[in-house]
């Protein structure tokens, strides 16, 4: 597994930037074209979402997780990943599958 290159300042975040989204129940996603070589990814879980910081925490690196195991299967771009209320309630796996079919239909996996 390989180490996730994570969205840090603010300018990597301007939302203007980002032109394809993509929703579902449990998450939603925003992808950006990117010059660098491998994807970068943006974490952004509100309070309000999910209040209890550990939660938001324990979504974060499960999230991060999954993006390192399937790095060298995505295009570069720059995505932001904002989880919802109920992907706190997945499970790894099904966790795991809903994140790569969002790839896979946001057109940012490798062939």
């Amino acid at each position: 597994m390989t180490k996730v290159v994570t969205l840090k300042n603010e300018k990597d975040f301007a939302h203007s930037r980002f032109k394809k989204s993509f929703s579902s129940q449990t998450l939603r996603l925003r992808v950006a074209q990117s010059h660098e070589a491998a994807p970068r990814f943006g974490f952004i879980i509100p309070k309000k979402v999910m209040p209890k910081v550990t939660d938001r925490n324990k979504v974060k690196r499960r999230m991060k997780v999954i993006a390192g195991k399937y790095l060298k299967n995505l295009k570069p771009a720059d995505i932001l990943i904002f989880p919802q209320k109920t992907s706190l309630k997945l499970t790894f796996p099904s966790l795991e599958t809903e994140l790569v079919n969002d790839f896979k239909r946001l057109n940012l996996w490798k062939s």
